[in-house]
């Protein structure tokens, strides 16, 4: 072979986890023209254009983020501010005058804003347990528009001039939503946010949000988008499109009741997807106090509900079992967990080698019961095990809002992967951030100890297990894609920062940082690619 038809990559002297079995670790992995050629512990290294020494560092497969909101992500990557964060184990501000404090702040350094979007509010770490009123919005910002949402992104805080905008009722509001209130106007919102928004946010926006994702070595995403209250969403639709142009391998799930408002969307897909949050959410949140269960919350003596009647889910799911679409909801509580199983029981998901897999996203508070049809039913689970671990370090809102009844079905892990149920880990970013390792973390240390994942697990959920869902193969293989990351410490023995990434591969070459210029914004979008 002459030197110069030598090509690809070959990366040596290394630990090559493939993920086909724990043990299954090699020295080398070999790329070419995007896909993997070679996997052992003794490469031809003539045979390759380039060679790197990994000097005994880690590759694994790349990381899945399994349910995030892309345009949310976006949007809050380039314009909205944490109104909340945790520092030194402590929630800072605390209190509702720090809270007007951080937006006053906010509002002199940005007197330009048409709209200010506080993300991260954390209300079971204000002192007075609850959101700031209309009233208050209104002198902090002196008659600004503001929305504020809570951590948990099911509930929200509305001053009177984004009421007005919104053309929402305002002398009987507080400006306080939660439940439906705050679930479906979320699509009038949105457009209300991208009207705001400049031709130089926007490609921030893309940018950070891509460039955030590659850091942390995803390179594939589940995004969940669109809003049932807008008449024709061409927003969404602007989106889906502008998925199939970024430089990020992505399922799009249109979050529509309506099956045929996503038939453009359709058309764009590898695969037929639907659902997710927005109009499919069965329910609620916990700290929203709208999360559907069978037993009341401590502070209340009301459980949640469900915001559908069966027959709705069972019929939609339905049509999705008969049109080969892959089809997700949101469902956190004992409640609505159980009614999506029931609809999924009615008509059985296909269970395929290759096939996507219908899911339930969330699925914290599973009865006993809906545990053991979960390791029979053949759905994927998303979770974020990650909300976990910072609310039961940091916040304290579960063992302030729900019962011990409800507390003690918090989602068993362990007992669900070793049964085989298809965990996938997820950030449901923005309402976390897109960091997946505080996921890892949160499986591997989690809530109930003994439910806790091993670290090779973990990384399962964001991997492998994520790739199963979707109906692809991210395991280090020959033929298979050649995305994974190289880590300098390793993942499956003890969960690690993002600061042990050391590179991320995508399709066969290194992911390249994002600049949010204008031309590059115009090349992306100038590109032919296509959404998983």
């Amino acid at each position: 072979m002459s030197s110069q038809s030598r090509t690809g990559t070959l990366y040596y002297n290394g630990h090559v986890h493939t993920f086909i079995a724990e043990d299954d670790i090699y020295a080398a992995i070999g790329v070419r023209d995007g896909i993997i050629d070679y996997v052992g512990d003794d490469p031809d290294t003539f045979r390759y254009g380039e060679t790197v020494d990994l000097q005994g560092r880690h590759v694994l497969p790349t990381l899945t983020d399994s349910h995030l909101h892309l345009l949310y992500s976006m949007v809050l990557a380039a314009r909205s501010f944490e109104i909340c964060t945790i520092e030194h184990d402590h929630v800072t501000p605390d209190s509702l005058d720090g809270i007007r404090g951080r937006i006053s702040d906010y509002c002199a350094r940005h007197p330009k804003d048409k709209l200010i979007v506080a993300n991260g509010y954390i209300t079971s770490a204000i002192q007075e347990n609850r959101l700031p009123t209309r009233h208050e919005l209104d002198a902090w910002t002196y008659g600004r528009a503001i929305v504020i949402y809570n951590l948990d992104g099911h509930s929200s805080s509305l001053s009177t001039k984004t009421l007005e905008m919104l053309k929402l009722p305002v002398d009987d509001s507080d400006g306080i939503f939660r439940g439906e209130a705050h679930e479906f106007m979320q699509g009038r919102v949105t457009d209300l946010i991208a009207r705001t928004l400049s031709l130089k946010t926007i490609r921030t926006g893309v940018a950070n949000f891509v460039n955030e994702c590659h850091a942390y070595g995803v390179s594939r995403i589940c995004a969940l988008d669109g809003n049932e209250d807008v008449k024709n969403d061409i927003l969404t639709k602007a989106l889906a499109h502008v998925a199939t142009k970024l430089p990020l391998d992505i399922a799009f799930f249109p979050q529509y009741m309506d099956f045929s408002k996503a038939a453009s969307i359709f058309r764009r897909q590898g695969h037929k997807r639907i659902g997710g949050c927005s109009a499919w959410e069965l329910d609620g949140s916990v700290s929203s106090r709208s999360a559907a269960f069978s037993s009341p919350y401590r502070d209340s003596d009301q459980c949640g509900h469900c915001y559908y009647p069966d027959e709705v889910i069972e019929e939609k799911v339905r049509l999705a079992h008969e049109q080969d679409i892959q089809l997700t909801c949101h469902a956190i509580g004992d409640c609505a967990i159980d009614q999506i199983i029931r609809a999924y029981e009615k008509c059985p998901p296909y269970v395929e080698r290759g096939k996507p897999m219908n899911r339930i996203d969330h699925c914290e508070f599973p009865s006993p019961a809906a545990v053991e049809k979960l390791k029979d039913l053949g759905v994927a689970i998303t979770v974020q095990p990650g909300f976990a671990y910072i609310d039961k370090r940091y916040l304290r809102g579960y063992e302030r809002y729900l019962s011990d009844a409800a507390l003690s079905n918090i989602i068993p892990l362990r007992t669900l992967m070793d049964s085989g149920v298809c965990l996938c880990g997820s950030t449901d970013s923005p309402v976390q951030s897109l960091d997946p390792y505080v996921q890892i973390r949160g499986m591997v240390e989690y809530y109930v100890p003994e439910q806790s994942l091993t670290p090779y697990q973990a990384y399962q959920t964001y991997s492998t297990n994520a790739a199963k869902m979707l109906g692809t193969d991210a395991r280090l293989a020959i033929g298979n894609p050649a995305s994974f990351n190289v880590y300098n410490d390793d993942p499956t023995v003890q969960a690690v920062e993002a600061e042990a990434l050391w590179l991320a591969v995508a399709h066969g070459a290194p992911v390249k940082r994002m600049t949010g210029t204008g031309t590059e914004l115009v090349a992306i979008l100038l590109r032919n690619r296509n959404m998983l």
